[in-house]
């Protein structure tokens, strides 16, 4: 067993289930007094993981699509990307339309209307209700 997946079984019970069947263990159950869980928790501060080296850009980008999101999904925006996406909304092109080009959520593009003021905060708000 690996670090990580001790972590995970120590994380599990400390948080009440069962760390093989997922299911939440019962109330007068060990694992869930409270002196146990304390030193559980504990634990698991005193045994954090090492960080891991960043992400370059790329590496981010293939780790957004293995993960199904979009390509670009919490990146951080060039002035060049702030631009040219202003330019292309102003020029008529939709919600929809932005999140395609830009490979961006629906509300990444419509925080960034908004923080370059083409946009009001009621208008956000309305474009991200569910359709």
């Amino acid at each position: 067993m690996d670090i990580e997946e001790a972590r995970r079984v120590v994380s599990a019970l400390a948080n009440g289930v069962h760390p093989v069947t997922g299911e939440v263990l019962p109330e007068e159950h060990l694992y869930n007094e409270p002196a146990v869980i304390r030193s559980l928790f504990t634990l698991l501060k005193a045994v954090r993981m090492p960080k891991r080296a960043p992400l370059s850009l790329e590496e981010r980008q293939k780790e957004n699509v293995k993960l199904g999101r979009p390509r670009n999904a919490g990146l951080p925006w060039t002035e060049t990307l702030r631009e040219e996406l202003a330019k292309q909304f102003r020029g008529g092109a939709g919600i929809t339309d932005l999140t395609g080009r830009f490979e961006r959520t629906r509300g990444a593009i419509l925080s960034e209307l908004l923080r370059q003021g083409l946009i009001e905060p009621d208008q956000r708000q309305a474009e991200m209700e569910p359709r």
